[in-house]
């Protein structure tokens, strides 16, 4: 019996050792930085959490593809990113670019030209004759100020607006589609944060206002 049990306590510390360095491979912290090895990623990318305030281009290390993608993919601006949050960070730039969130191609486009907002995952895409063109983040409306669904169409374009309800806030590149509601430039926190527009990085914003015409359908799912 007593050779047995110490086959035993041999067995269960081994299994513990071999779980620690399992568990220090999967997880493991670098410069405030937690990589999860084992959780699943799009290809090009892995999932960090944050273990103190950062900045994308500080997570980059000044590589502007990086930046880029960064904040498309994760839907913030420049601003600092909470400790604590969970993100996607490029890993292999060249992969990492490849990857679409949204539909490539409309089975039911509209139009030549067509603005779609998805609001469940917080994306917008511009689409030419169905296919996609180019895309980015947004943040759209909070529960108790919700951007709607629904079939509207560019009513104005107006590239200096300032807010006639919220402080003056600016609202550069306003595309008006729905009464008092725009896409416009403004802060990205990562989630919806607005009054009911859709909020866009300004690059976004600034391509988008260029290429959008009025009378253009804008489809927010």
């Amino acid at each position: 019996m007593t050779i047995v049990r110490t086959l035993l306590l041999l067995l269960l510390a081994a299994s513990s050792s071999l779980y620690a360095q399992k568990t220090s491979v999967a997880s493991a912290t670098q410069d405030g930085v937690t990589r999860d090895a084992t959780a699943e990623a799009p290809e090009g990318f892995e999932l960090v959490t944050l273990e103190k305030r950062s900045s994308p281009g500080k997570l980059c290390e000044a590589d502007v593809a990086c930046e880029t993608i960064f904040k498309k993919v994760n839907r913030v601006d420049d601003r600092h990113i909470a400790a604590g949050k969970s993100v996607l960070m490029p890993v292999d730039t060249g992969k990492a670019s490849e990857y679409v969130p949204i539909p490539r191609v409309l089975a039911d486009t509209r139009g030549e030209r067509e603005v779609r907002v998805y609001l469940d995952s917080q994306y917008f895409g511009a689409y030419e004759n169905g296919a996609l063109l180019f895309w980015g983040p947004i943040s759209s409306g909070t529960k108790s100020h919700p951007t709607w669904p629904g079939e509207f169409v560019v009513n104005y374009k107006q590239r200096h607006k300032r807010s006639i309800r919220y402080n003056n806030a600016p609202m550069p590149y306003s595309i008006n589609y729905d009464g008092p509601y725009f896409i416009h430039q403004q802060a990205l926190p990562g989630h919806p944060a607005s009054h009911g527009c859709v909020r866009l990085l300004e690059d976004d914003a600034r391509r988008l206002f260029g290429w959008v015409r009025t009378g253009d359908p804008v489809t927010v799912l």
